[in-house]
């Protein structure tokens, strides 16, 4: 057994994994012609993740420093516009998932990953939610996929299966 490729779990989150989009209001997963509509996510714990979260907290923290050290007012519109910079470092694709130019619908790419992510405003209540709470709680579409980055268990498998 190749101990070092069998439990690299951070190599593992590297590969995208199928995120099915629900409706943020009901829950329910959406479709388009019968196939639901998919988000390709990696894992928070992925070596690329990590090192880009590593620079944006740099450079927050050289823009605090360089802000004097005032106070940080935050608004639920910045709360909700760091969730969407956070998801948007975890997605790599789209599956099934079009919107119209010129008349045309053509696929979503990453070029459309921050409207995308703009489309709905993020729950408080999925915010404020105990982690061991049954139910939707309506997560918008960078909570979940947030939630999906930081979901382990698949790459946790994925690495210790010889």
């Amino acid at each position: 057994m190749d101990f070092l490729k069998t439990y690299d779990t951070r190599g593992a989150a590297e590969a995208a994994r199928p995120l099915e989009l629900r409706d943020q209001l009901t829950g329910e997963v959406i479709t388009a012609d019968g196939k639901p509509c998919i988000v390709l996510v990696k894992g928070a714990s992925s070596r690329s993740a990590q090192a880009e979260l590593r620079r944006d907290e740099i450079a927050r923290a050289k823009a605090a420093k360089d802000a004097g050290g005032e106070p940080d007012a935050r608004t639920a519109e910045d709360m909700h516009q760091a969730t969407c910079q956070a998801a948007a470092r975890f997605i790599v694709g789209f599956q099934n998932i079009q919107t119209m130019q010129d008349g045309k619908a053509r696929d979503l790419t990453l070029d459309d990953v921050q409207a995308f992510l703009d489309l709905n405003f993020i729950s408080m209540p999925h915010l404020m939610r105990d982690k061991k709470t049954e139910g939707w709680t309506k997560p918008s579409f960078a909570q979940q996929v947030l939630d999906r980055a930081q979901d382990d268990a698949d790459f946790l498998s994925k690495s210790t299966t010889p």
